[in-house]
């Protein structure tokens, strides 16, 4: 059963300060080349709780859990290949980790959350990207192509243009759909996401892709190890003045 997590990730700069323990040197070096703020914050949410819910899978503690990265920066639990899969994805104040125990021959996964951007970027980009055929239709339809795209492009971690040009599958049907591009096979399925977002599951392979178990952090975690409570619903932000969700950027959220 493939666990699919939403985390909150806005918090403040004591509580950051706090899950900034649990990263590893490389983690820690890319949350301190961000600005001092609330993208700094969200980093070392999402990173932390990947963290701790991988060792608390694994049986490990935290700072056991290392990270061994493909040729395109796709990240693996160190030693625990033929034991787990995991995969992040970030958009915003939110973060989606997947984790799925591999069985014997099992494939790897990849998630993808992105906002909806305005109709006008989502032509734009659906253009540059895509193949024709998928050019057309409406700033839903862009996304939930978009975000199914990017979870094969990161479960078979592969190139994001390679990805972009595999077909996406019907956009009328959540799935699964088996997408067979230059990366190789795999299965993707839509998935539940916060308003103004759209996510996307993919795993390797023509195994079938039942639903996931999804879970919300760290409310569905009471028993996980913190060094200090994570407080979801703290904001650095009003809400109300929050900018627009930006449109995906190829270039973001690579794993």
């Amino acid at each position: 059963m493939t666990e699919v997590w939403l985390i909150p990730t806005d918090t403040g700069a004591e509580q950051a300060r706090v899950l900034l323990e649990l990263l590893d040197p490389g983690e820690l070096a890319r949350a301190r080349a961000a600005p001092d703020g609330p993208e700094r914050y969200r980093f070392v949410v999402a990173h932390a709780a990947a963290r701790l819910l991988t060792a608390a899978a694994a049986g490990l503690p935290p700072e056991r859990v290392r990270w061994r990265r493909g040729p395109h920066g796709r990240p693996e639990p160190d030693g625990l290949e033929g034991r787990l899969t995991v995969n992040l994805s970030t958009a915003g104040p939110w973060a989606l980790f997947a984790i799925e125990h591999r069985p014997a021959g099992g494939g790897a996964i990849g998630v993808d959350l992105e906002p909806v951007p305005a109709e006008q970027v989502a032509r734009r980009l659906a253009h540059r990207y895509y193949p024709e055929p998928e050019t057309g239709g409406d700033a839903e339809e862009f996304t939930r192509r978009w975000t199914r795209k990017e979870a094969y492009t990161k479960a078979r971690g592969g190139r994001l243009a390679d990805g972009l040009r595999t077909p996406a599958g019907p956009v009328d049907r959540p799935g699964p759909h088996r997408l067979h591009g230059p990366l190789g096979p795999c299965t993707v399925r839509d998935l539940p996401a916060p308003s103004g977002y759209r996510a996307a599951l993919a795993r390797t392979g023509t195994r079938p892709l039942p639903p996931p178990d999804l879970r919300r952090y760290p409310g569905d975690a009471p028993g996980l190890a913190q060094p200090a409570p994570l407080a979801p619903q703290a904001r650095t932000t009003d809400p109300a003045r929050s900018p627009a969700p930006a449109a995906p950027d190829p270039e973001a959220d690579r794993p």
